[in-house]
This record gives structure tokens, sequence and C-alpha cells, in this order.
């Protein structure tokens, strides 16, 4: 579609074009449109830079007119991104008052084979700055040119996951399940869980859940 616009001389985009009846469907369907981006950076050296930056304002735009309309939206937005650009990112789309689903990010261009934690790592940061609203789980082949399989996907839902829970400690300090660990360890005087009997190969006797400073 972006090589056919281009070679139209720049007309306007099909989408904008049909955009009435689209609102008019997902409005009476109770869809919610995803408003994509086309230019989201490609490295973190290009994130947040002029052209992204110009994208989410016409993003943000055509979610105003469609919210105003009835219709349930979501910005997607960022995709790779450095941390201090995702700071940047972060504070334009918290603003808006929508939905917000990064990308990722991917904060770290390095984490080839390893980009289901680098993303978790992106989205918590967005998280804790309230601009992630719906998490996208990336797998570890996102940049090795791999096919994702079963396991790597069940491996990616479970870092978005943590990366969720993460958020959700931040923003709405939700320790239920954080003291459920914590107050099982303690009753288990292991850290390990379902090991069965108190201390773990590593810390022995020496274990700070099962030494009584009574007795040092």
């Amino acid at each position: 579609m972006i090589r056919d616009l281009i070679s139209g001389a720049g007309t306007d985009n099909a989408y904008q074009r049909i955009m009435p009846a689209l609102a008019s469907m997902a409005k009476a369907k109770d869809v919610v449109l995803s408003i994509g981006a086309s230019f989201r950076s490609a490295n973190i050296f290009d994130s947040f830079d002029q052209t992204q930056q110009e994208e989410i304002r016409s993003q943000i735009t055509l979610a105003d007119g469609l919210v105003a309309e009835g219709v349930m939206v979501i910005i997607e937005s960022p995709g790779h991104a450095a941390p201090r650009s995702i700071q940047e990112l972060s504070k334009v789309l918290a603003e808006t008052g929508h939905p917000i689903m990064p990308l990722g990010p991917i904060p770290t261009d390095t984490a080839i084979g390893q980009d289901h934690i680098s993303a978790a790592i992106g989205s918590a940061l967005m998280g804790l700055a309230n601009a992630a609203h719906m998490l996208a789980a990336v797998t570890r082949e996102e940049h090795t040119g791999g096919v994702p399989s079963v396991e790597s996907t069940v491996e990616a839902v479970e870092a978005a996951r943590v990366s969720a829970h993460v958020i959700d400690l931040g923003l709405l300090l939700a320790t239920e399940d954080d003291l459920e660990v914590a107050s099982a360890r303690a009753a288990a005087k292991t850290c390990v869980v379902d090991r069965g009997k108190a201390g773990c190969s590593r810390c022995a006797d020496a274990c700070p859940l099962i030494v009584d400073p009574r007795n040092l």
C-alpha cells in the first residue's frame, strides 16, 4: 500500500477514504479499531524522530475523531525505542487519553534471539509511565528470521505477563500475589517453590529464612 501511495503522487490514504464506513461498522458491531504505525522506527536511534512524531500526531487526531463518533480505539506505538526515547514517547502518548499498545517496545537492538526479554523491559518502562495498556507478546524469533513456535509464543506471553504484573505493582499497588509468595517462603523456610524442606543447596544452613538470630 505504501508503494502504491508513493506511485500515486501523494493521493489520500485509502483507509482515510473509507474511514466513515469503517467507523460506522465498528460502532455498530462494538469493535475496537487499532490505529497502527507505519513509520515506527526500525532501530533505537531513529525513535521519536520527526517522522514518527508526525505520525503519532496523525494517530492521535484520527483517534480523537473516531472516539467523538462513539468508536473505541487503540493506538499502536512505538516499536524500537531507546530508554530515553521511551520516556519522551510515553509522555506524549499518556496525555492522549487513549489506550496504547506498544509493539514491544524494543529498548536495545543487541538482544537478538532474546527479544521476548527486551520487549518485556520496554513495555514495563512504558507501562510505569502510564503509556502501555495492552501489551504485545514479542517472541525470541522477532529478529532472527525464524518462525515463532508454540513454545516460544508461550514464552513470550509469560514474559509479557511478568511485565504486566510489574506495571500493576507500580501503578495499582497490586501486591497481593507478591505478599502471598513472601509469606509462603517464610512459612516453608525456603525461597524454593515446592522444595518440601527448609533451606536450599545455595545457602544451606545459612539461609536467612531459617537462621535464628538468637543462636548467633
